[in-house]
């Protein structure tokens, strides 16, 4: 084989493999897998760097995690890449819609869709926007309109779904997550979906009837015991409520990294530290365990705990200024006001834009009598709030980096 030829072949593997982790990309991210997705966008973009869809696809699942800075890093590079482009406009949209402009997010998805109608993630995209806005039959003709192109579209049809169950129509709604589950078996059971809704417009009695089916169908899934538990506590069904939570033991000892998790959601905070505990003892240089250990200590009052946990953390993330913020509301807590003085000026000198920290360093300068220094810190907390309020009417606006369009 020529070099030229083993150039070219090198080319076309290179070339297939890049498609096959783009589609387990797409598919990662029609069943709503946005982490997963998000990780493999990102990894296509180092060897393909020119992909724009790539780009958009990306930012929307970013959006989707809260994480700002992988938008924003996002959407410069599509705009060097080509500024006019429907996929880069996509990505304007996306930042707009990340920055709760409805109104030029809606304009730029629009913008995109005029160049490219049947674009399914455009589509996606712009029944996100909807969703977000409250404007539930516009989101569901959105997603009407993408099944109409790709009937078996999960995503699509889980959010179609959604937006019935906003809109009243529940029975729509589970009809939607049926077609979903029989589409892909591993997608959320149709009645805890339909539970969930339930649970969020405040029918409880309703939503603990569907999580007791699916809690039938699919006894082996934590999530449905923990949204009837606490359905019962909230009815007013303490025995009831006791009993599942007994069920939650026996079945789901075993399962800590899973219970921790929904204990923390439904702020059990005493009932999450023994499973905290436990995969901290198997992860002891882990910080996240260490965090969330952290905070279950705080919320239940155990505070020498929870700083002694915090510090653990700290040896590994010393630069991180949020644990250095929560260090100092700690000490705050237990009246240590210098040490929270010291945690707080250590947040600020890592992040100048840590809010909390100056907040908590004005307040233990005046539990020590440091009159001015307070005032010194309260006055750079002022100056610190009206400059990251003018960076989020920028961002807001798109100031910062105007698209062509």
């Amino acid at each position: 084989m020529s070099h030229q030829q083993s150039a070219n072949h090198q080319e076309k593997t290179t070339a297939g493999i890049t498609r096959q982790l783009f589609n387990e990309a797409l598919a990662a991210f029609y069943r709503e897998n946005d982490e997963t997705a998000l990780e493999l966008f990102l990894g296509i973009l180092e060897t393909t760097p020119e992909n724009l869809r790539c780009h958009y696809l990306a930012a929307l699942c970013a959006h989707n995690l809260a994480d700002e800075e992988t938008i924003t890093e996002i959407r410069r590079s599509a705009r060097r890449l080509n500024p006019r482009h429907p996929y880069t406009i996509g990505c304007e949209a996306v930042a707009a819609l990340f920055f709760a402009n409805y109104e030029r997010a809606e304009h730029l998805f629009l913008l995109a869709l005029h160049s490219l109608p049947d674009d399914i993630d455009l589509n996606i995209g712009l029944g996100i926007l909807y969703e977000q806005m409250g404007a539930e039959e516009k989101s569901a003709e959105v997603y009407r309109r993408v099944l109409e192109l790709t009937p078996d579209n999960i995503r699509a049809r889980i959010s179609l779904g959604i937006s019935y169950a906003l809109s009243g129509e529940y029975a729509s709604a589970f009809a939607e997550y049926q077609y979903a589950k029989k589409l892909d078996p591993a997608v959320e059971n149709p009645h805890q979906h339909l539970g969930r809704d339930y649970y969020t417009d405040g029918l409880v009695s309703e939503a603990a009837e569907e999580f007791i089916q699916a809690i039938a169908e699919e006894p082996d899934q934590p999530a449905a015991y923990f949204y009837l538990m606490d359905c019962y506590k909230r009815i007013g069904a303490i025995d009831d409520a006791l009993d599942i939570y007994e069920l939650i033991r026996e079945r789901f000892d075993d399962q800590p990294e899973i219970t921790s998790r929904l204990f923390e959601h439904f702020r059990m905070f005493p009932e999450a530290i023994p499973p905290l505990e436990r995969l901290v003892k198997n992860s002891p240089h882990n910080p996240e365990l260490l965090l969330r250990l952290s905070q279950a200590y705080q919320e239940t009052g155990r505070i020498d705990e929870a700083i002694a946990t915090l510090k653990k953390a700290l040896a590994h993330e010393p630069e991180e200024a949020a644990l250095w913020t929560m260090l100092a509301r700690l000490f705050y807590q237990r009246q240590e006001y210098q040490e929270a003085v010291a945690a707080a000026e250590r947040a600020v000198q890592l992040n100048p834009q840590e809010q909390d920290a100056y907040a908590l360093l004005a307040d233990a300068l005046l539990f020590l009598g440091r009159v001015e220094q307070a005032e010194k810190a309260a006055k750079e907390l002022e100056i610190v709030r009206n400059r990251a309020w003018q960076r989020y009417q920028q961002k807001f606006s798109g100031e910062e980096d105007e698209p062509a369009d």
